[in-house]
């Protein structure tokens, strides 16, 4: 499991959405509701089920990606953090207190870089 963590993630939401359902019963919701949650459950654990038996008959699985360009990897928490700010102006300025550090973080993934470094 060190090496293909990939199946415990998706085991982790299908937990995470049990632990939901549960919480959903102790409310006593109507019987429809544990229908659909209790399939998104399933449907969870099926797919944590398929990535553990994708990622055991592929051992040669790339533990490093390489990107393009250099700074690729700010990407994510700079669109992150700009749709922060966008939405502080509606929600509140406390969000900022979120979206500065995820510019922090692109802008010095930027300037690091996010290639594998040859060995």
């Amino acid at each position: 499991m060190r090496r293909h963590p990939s199946a415990v993630v998706v085991a982790g939401w299908a937990l995470l959405n049990g632990v939901l359902l549960a919480v959903l019963a102790v409310y006593g919701e109507s019987p429809l509701v544990y229908w659909l949650w209790g399939g998104v459950v399933l449907v969870l654990a099926l797919a944590a089920g398929a990535v553990l038996l994708s990622s055991r008959s592929a051992p040669d699985q790339h533990v490093r990606y390489r990107v393009p360009d250099r700074g690729a990897g700010a990407v994510p928490p700079a669109a992150a953090g700009l749709l922060l700010v966008a939405l502080g102006f509606v929600y509140g300025h406390w969000l900022l207190c979120v979206a500065v550090p995820l510019l922090g973080v692109s802008a010095a993934l930027a300037v690091r870089g996010t290639t594998a470094r040859e060995r």
